[in-house]
């Protein structure tokens, strides 16, 4: 028998429009989960159980009188705890910010709740949203669903855990460098980020504050990706507009009515700056052939600008040389994984430039140009980066044009989910998301496989990146595998449409990670 805490957003949804299930049925089974399961993840940090279930109650009353609060009636969600909710502190793990109280709910969450969402929790974030695990000093770290002793990602990992783990069946993250795709591809559950304020960013706090070349976008995160479209459509553009007029009024149109057959796309296993694992590789073949046996045209594509555009985005996010983060930090301690970012921000010119020709002497030519872009900038510098990041927009959208090409699919990240503490020196494994937040492409995540055995070594480990990357392949059999799909700037429709096929086309096949999970 199906529990409640298993069924999707839109099996729930049709539940409840069938009169099968209560608002308030739901939300508590939803929380007795999360009291059964989330001690082993620790992915909640804020439950409204009070408010939540008298909000269910009201929307209970409302359906029996035929008032209809909107398509998300009575249905539950979880969001990041970055984003305001009124009442609430938003301290992105900072003790220093736990008395400064929300006085307003993001709009994000307002139009959530205008279509009728009901707010039961919020969830975990890696400090300052910067690294790529869910740990701080305030909550401490949540654990990978799948395997105890393996992170969720970041910084939206805890809602990941919270949405593969059944506590919630759907959630909302932010993204400035892969932080709903990661966490969603470490979990085995599926994600979006859409092209920048196709939802809106106000109340959505952040560290760099005033950074806006390379911007975060809060997106969607669930276990399927017909819910992911449900959520999207049900809170679009022109209810954002009405609350922040920076926001388009674009209405997105119904994934469900691309046609496959008419979409080039284009695809990758490795971007030639970091190979990925063997499994990763193999998910990308995977999702290729499920889009052919569906009737899109499918090629290889080598994506044009890869390492620069990683390089870019560590130089144009370090232009003010950490001050602002420092600030943002107030003298509070910090988490381990934080250490390296803060070390290479702040070293001065001179030891900057010896420990890079040191690493140069060592064979870590990668190590050796990120310590020679990250560090603070004048704003005649700053703007030759922006002017660069615009000029290689250009050219990948030339390349695409070139081949006629609707999407991308490729690797999320490097490798799958990392032993905890490795973030601290594996940033550019993320090149991957990274990547379609400097061109601001959107860009989602679907599950596809698990790790196989014979799948968990790496050939070649000549630098310390690697060493790493093969620290994480071991021992990593049936951890879950996600593949990246990118479409051009605000065609979020093609993206879920791509998405969804591959969906079909993994699931049902031996090895895909089906969620919700019990907690290992």
């Amino acid at each position: 028998m199906t529990e409640i805490h298993q069924l999707s957003l839109t099996a729930l949804k049709r539940a409840l429009d069938a009169g099968e299930l209560s608002s308030r049925e739901i939300i508590e089974a939803l929380y007795a989960r999360a009291d059964a399961v989330d001690p082993a993840i620790n992915a909640l940090v804020h439950r409204f159980r009070d408010t939540a279930l008298a909000s269910a109650d009201s929307a209970d009353e409302a359906r029996l009188r035929n008032i209809d609060y909107g398509p998300l009636h009575g249905l539950p969600i979880t969001v990041k705890e970055s984003l305001d909710t009124r009442g609430t502190a938003t301290t992105l793990g900072v003790r220093a910010r736990q008395r400064q109280v929300a006085e307003d709910d993001a709009v994000v969450v307002k139009v959530l709740r205008q279509s009728g969402a009901i707010v039961i929790g919020k969830t975990n974030i890696s400090q300052t949203l910067l690294f790529n695990e869910s740990d701080n000093p305030i909550w401490g770290a949540t654990e990978n669903p799948f395997m105890k002793g393996r992170v969720p990602g970041g910084s939206s990992g805890g809602e990941a855990a919270a949405v593969a783990a059944g506590i919630s069946p759907l959630g909302v993250g932010t993204d400035i460098g892969g932080s709903i795709r990661v966490p969603c591809a470490y979990c085995g559950v599926a994600g979006l980020k859409p092209t920048v304020d196709r939802w809106s960013m106000v109340g959505s706090v952040g560290a760099i504050g005033g950074q806006e070349s390379i911007r975060s976008q809060c997106g969607p995160m669930a276990r399927t990706v017909e819910d992911l479209a449900l959520v999207f459509r049900s809170a679009d553009g022109p209810m954002h507009h009405v609350l922040d007029p920076m926001v388009p009024p674009l209405t997105t149109r119904d994934p469900a009515q691309v046609d496959l057959r008419g979409l080039r796309v284009g695809y990758y296993e490795t971007d030639g700056f970091l190979s990925p694992s063997q499994a990763v590789m193999r998910g990308v073949r995977e999702a290729a052939a499920a889009l052919r046996a569906q009737g899109a045209t499918v090629m290889s594509f080598e994506p044009p600008r890869a390492v620069e555009l990683l390089y870019l985005y560590f130089a144009i996010l370090s232009a003010d040389g950490g001050r602002t983060l420092e600030r943002f930090l107030d003298g509070d301690d910090v988490v381990p994984q934080m250490s390296m970012l803060r070390t290479v921000a702040r070293l001065p010119g001179p030891v900057r430039r010896v420990a890079a020709a040191f690493m140069a002497t060592q064979g870590e030519a990668r190590v050796e140009r990120l310590l020679s872009v990250v560090h603070a900038k004048p704003v005649s510098d700053l703007w030759s980066w922006v002017k660069l990041r615009a000029q290689y927009r250009a050219e990948v959208l030339e390349a695409w044009d070139h081949v006629q090409l609707d999407a991308v699919i490729c690797p999320p990240h490097a490798t799958v989910a990392l032993k905890h503490g490795q973030s601290k020196d594996f940033s550019l494994g993320g090149s991957y998301a990274m990547r379609y937040n400097t061109l601001n492409f959107p860009a989602g995540v679907v599950p596809v496989t698990r790790v196989r055995p014979g799948e968990t070594t790496r050939p070649h480990a000549a630098d310390r990146l690697e060493r790493t990357a093969s620290e994480v392949d071991a021992d990593s059999v049936g951890l879950p595998v996600g593949v990246q799909v990118a479409a051009r700037p605000y065609q979020e429709d093609v993206c879920l449409a791509v998405m969804a096929a591959i969906e079909r086309g993994a699931r049902g096949q031996p090895g895909y990670p089906a969620t919700p999970v019990d907690p290992a």
